[in-house]
């Protein structure tokens, strides 16, 4: 315990040194004032009394012992009897109990046990069967991430740690980085799953990646976003690219579709392709004007959950900018550009 306390104030101070951190403190692990009796095994056995009757003793005194139940209606309470307050904290009242040794007299605790007010550890807390203390820090001003990369690096430079003693990160940034290994197989998935569906809907492997490259022009919106209004990528931010990706191809296929339609009833393709822009126009910025407008209390959010909210909101806005400009003016150029192997693609379909 002794280690683990200087250890955990060493790092304490360390952490405290870091920019961003606030109210750093570590939980107590000593100081606590407690009883403390020790009891003299050579003097016990000469009166003949055990360990466990000590133990007993004091468990009665001091935790109290039942003296019968009291009924009221229908509900039975118990009784128990003990020390009041001022004597169980007195270690001079506690010494003066008597117990009686195997001989049938009356001795007192003092005599055979030493009886004192000692500091001591509140409690003992493990993890997997190992003891621990914990540091605790808030985070502002800066990503949790390269906060606790900081940490890592001035431990290992200016720390040394004791065989069997190990710096574990938990709390927040272990839920962060829980998520986000979730993330790393979901977003891809999601995406393999909306490149399938759009290539099912039109028939078309040009038409789907055109379609999709909606995506990373979403992705610079959100992630542009995020650093002009002073954010870092958080878990809530990665679900809203999630959500953004929905819409922004939402639009894309809104687009594509209505050109495909010009084209395959005769329409030249340079007039088919601004028509469909020009026809779309509405309906792909209503949608995105909605879905922004929507999220503006979440993006203005101040109080409790906004650190959740404002994330989230921040990137389907900024990538709803930038994707809804690809869905205009872009993919319909890009459309007229590879129009002929789309075309061939409709033909074959």
């Amino acid at each position: 315990m002794n280690v683990l306390n200087e250890k955990g104030k060493a790092i304490e101070a360390l952490v405290r040194k870091i920019d961003g951190a606030s109210s750093v403190e570590m939980e107590q692990i000593s100081g606590e004032a407690q009883l403390v009796i020790r009891p003299n095994r050579d003097k016990l056995s000469r009166y003949g009394i055990s360990v466990a009757q000590v133990m007993t003793l004091v468990s009665d005194a001091i935790g109290g012992v039942s003296a019968g139940q009291v009924i009221q209606g229908n509900e039975r309470y118990d009784i128990y009897v003990r020390f009041a307050e001022k004597y169980r904290n007195n270690p001079a009242t506690i010494a003066n109990l008597i117990i009686q040794s195997s001989s049938g007299a009356w001795v007192k605790l003092g005599e055979v046990a030493s009886v004192s007010i000692e500091a001591g550890p509140p409690q003992i807390r493990r993890d997997d069967v190992q003891r621990r203390v914990v540091v605790q820090s808030n985070v502002s001003g800066r990503d949790m991430g390269s906060f606790v990369a900081e940490i890592s690096q001035r431990i290992k430079s200016d720390l040394s740690l004791p065989v069997g003693y190990s710096v574990v990160y938990g709390g927040q940034f272990e839920n962060q980085q829980r998520a986000q290994a979730k993330l790393m197989i979901v977003v891809p998935i999601s995406l393999g799953l909306i490149f399938l569906l759009l290539f099912f809907a039109f028939g078309s492997v040009s038409q789907a990646a055109l379609i999709m490259l909606n995506v990373p022009l979403a992705m610079i919106g959100g992630i542009s976003a995020l650093f002009i209004s002073g954010q870092y990528l958080s878990v809530p931010g990665s679900i809203g690219f999630i959500a953004l990706f929905g819409v922004a191809v939402l639009n894309g296929v809104v687009m594509v579709n209505a050109i495909n339609l010009l084209v395959e009833s005769g329409s030249k393709l340079n007039d088919a392709v601004f028509n469909g822009a020009l026809s779309r126009l509405r309906p792909v910025l209503m949608t995105a004007s909605i879905a922004a407008l929507g999220l503006v209390p979440m993006l203005l959010a101040t109080g409790v959950g906004s650190e959740v909210q404002r994330p989230l909101a921040t990137v389907v806005v900024g990538g709803l900018f930038s994707s809804t400009l690809l869905t205009l003016f872009v993919l319909p150029v890009l459309y007229a550009r590879f129009s002929h192997r789309m075309i061939t693609d409709n033909i074959k379909k």
